[in-house]
């Protein structure tokens, strides 16, 4: 598959529409551990029929750090490659498909882009994300944080978690958000859900 010519723009999209598609058709009362054990498994089917796997070792990328639900690699400046395995999406990968548009939206100098499926180090099956990489002069200040989270429409709960009418964002920490060499500010892994989920 020739990704320079594909849909890759688009897999966010669609595996956003087929996770909601099956949560619409499937409304039973069932546990949540198998509930988002089936949502992979459509993930998987959906990266199977569409060629959407991707090996890491083929993207002459290595390791740099790993948080909660990302292993992160970078083999150049310009991007960063995320395999994020969904554990912070809770029981349902709905929430996974929400926080990453609502990161592009308020975020949008440092937007995630889906560009396939892969299994991390613990052989978990992962969402394969970039990001761009960001030049930091250093970790933003927690008021630098307030005063731009403030002037996005957000009001401060506790130091590092914000709400709008729509969203919560939370772990708005410093070593989350980067004082870019260009003055800007880039949060680059914070979390983000629906207000009415909290």
């Amino acid at each position: 598959m020739d990704r320079a010519y594909s849909q890759v723009n688009s897999i966010m999209e669609q595996a956003a529409s087929l996770i909601r598609r099956k949560k619409e058709a499937t409304r039973t009362f069932e546990p949540t551990e198998s509930y988002k054990r089936r949502q992979i498994e459509e993930l998987i089917s959906f990266a199977n029929s569409d060629d959407l796997w991707i090996s890491p070792s083929n993207l002459n990328i290595e390791f740099l750090s790993k948080g909660g639900e990302n292993e992160v690699y970078t083999g150049n400046e310009d991007i960063v490659v995320k395999l994020n395995n969904f554990e912070y999406a809770g029981d349902d990968l709905e929430n996974f498909f929400i926080r990453i548009a609502a990161h592009n939206k308020f975020f949008g100098n440092v937007p995630y882009q889906m560009i396939g499926f892969s299994y991390n180090s613990q052989q978990e099956f992962c969402a394969v994300l970039t990001q761009p990489y960001i030049l930091a002069e250093r970790e933003a200040t927690e008021d630098e944080i307030i005063v731009y989270m403030e002037a996005l429409g957000f009001e401060m709960d506790y130091i590092d978690e914000f709400h709008n009418n729509d969203y919560e964002v939370f772990d708005a920490v410093p070593n989350n958000v980067l004082y870019g060499i260009d003055g800007d500010l880039y949060f680059i892994d914070t979390q983000i859900r629906l207000r009415t989920q909290s």
